[in-house]
């Protein structure tokens, strides 16, 4: 566990619901409806001609953006995969410290991604610097 891959954790959880946003947007994306006009005539003498408004969906541009849709939502899944393992992976490490004080830190500090002073507070520290020295002297050991 190093100061780098702390400081990913809510970056990371961020880009995770940016990812499950994006498949929302694609699963709720409405289809295109193609519109058209023709020539025809009225059924009946004197066959008048006049031009006629179509619409509807077309099927082959459906089958194929649903094809490059799902494609491209399996890429955005197997990203949302790759980094649920990389905060579960955080997760166990932080929960093998077996030093409550610095679980508490490392939580204030890169998941709630508050600043040192907000840390002090929090922790009931005198200074700062007291929680960032004692986080720079754990990651240190380690």
């Amino acid at each position: 566990m190093d100061k780098e891959l702390l400081s990913q954790i809510n970056s990371t959880r961020k880009e995770i619901e940016e990812l499950r946003e994006k498949i929302d947007k694609i699963n709720n994306k409405p289809a295109k409806i193609v519109i058209d006009s023709v020539k025809g005539s009225s059924a009946s003498y004197p066959y008048i001609s006049h031009n006629c408004v179509i619409e509807g969906l077309d099927n082959k541009k459906i089958i194929a953006n649903k094809k490059s849709r799902n494609k491209y939502k399996k890429q955005i899944k197997n990203k949302e995969f790759k980094l649920m393992k990389l905060i579960t992976n955080l997760e166990y490490e932080l929960n093998n410290i077996e030093d409550s004080e610095i679980r508490r830190i490392i939580r204030h500090k890169y998941e709630d991604n508050l600043n040192w002073v907000q840390v002090m507070f929090r922790m009931n520290y005198n200074n700062p610097e007291a929680a960032r020295m004692k986080l720079n002297r754990f990651l240190e050991k380690k």
